[in-house]
């Protein structure tokens, strides 16, 4: 768990704007401009989310369009949590053979998905986040075809040499037990958080949940870092100009002009 200094723990309010995201080797420091973190003596990972605002059940909301944007962008906020919080060894692509299965039917391939995951894992002891999407569409056809990215341990799941190595000089292997189709596997290397932000950043490049769901995720895992409130901290004294413009900071809007902005911390 991340060294914590300097930390105000809070006192006996509900809510605050300021908060700390513990990772096993890092933490993040997020303040927002509302009060919208739920706080207490501790939130552990087996907390609920808290929000301030109502959430319309599905099919309901009043601006469907911004409804689509925040069920994406909670979905790449737990892809990134359920990576940070598992350490991961390999980076996967699967793609899929038009003559073993129907690379456009996006039901057929998830129960194929489906079966192999639930297989690989409680046999093997496979663990991985996956993300369907969409290749390019081409010329002729009628809809795009599916492929799919994650991140994983392996397990006692199979891989073997393709003689290739990728852009960064790592070694490509392919994965011996995905028989729907061709596959690459990639060991991951110190760029750990920059490995998790290009996967998880997938889910944006897709308009619809193509599995009915934006990602799959082995049961095996921990979903949420633990979550420490702190004492509300002034939001505009927090954001830097300077660390927003070289990434040492980001800052998004989560909400209906609700912005938080966020500060990994090591040591």
């Amino acid at each position: 768990m991340a060294e914590l200094s300097g930390v105000r723990l809070p006192r006996f309010e509900t809510r605050t704007n300021a908060r700390l995201k513990l990772y096993p080797f890092f933490y993040v420091h997020q303040v927002s401009n509302s009060d919208i973190f739920s706080r207490g003596e501790f939130e552990t990972s087996d907390g609920k989310p808290f929000r301030p605002y109502v959430v319309p059940s599905k099919g309901n909301a009043k601006n469907s369009e911004r409804s689509h944007y925040e069920s994406r962008r909670r979905a790449v906020s737990a892809v990134r949590d359920i990576a940070l919080c598992n350490i991961f060894e390999y980076m996967f692509t699967w793609t899929l053979d038009g003559s073993l299965i129907d690379r456009y039917d996006s039901k057929e391939i998830y129960k194929k998905v489906r079966a192999f995951l639930s297989n690989a894992s409680s046999r093997k002891g496979f663990k991985y986040v996956l993300i369907p999407e969409y290749h390019k569409q081409k010329e002729g056809e009628d809809k795009p075809a599916i492929h799919m990215h994650g991140l994983c341990c392996l397990g006692s799941v199979q891989i073997s040499p393709s003689g290739l190595n990728d852009k960064s000089g790592r070694p490509i292997f392919n994965m011996v037990d995905w028989k729907w189709g061709f596959s690459t596997c990639v060991p991951l290397d110190l760029n750990y958080e920059r490995a998790v932000n290009y996967v998880a950043k997938y889910i944006t490049e897709t308009e619809v949940k193509i599995f009915g769901k934006w990602y799959l995720s082995s049961r095996n895992l921990l979903k949420r870092p633990d979550i420490v409130p702190l004492d509300g901290e002034t939001f505009e004294e927090f954001r830097d100009e300077e660390k927003l413009a070289d990434k040492r900071q980001i800052e998004r809007t989560v909400y209906a002009g609700v912005k938080i902005v966020s500060e990994n911390c090591y040591g």
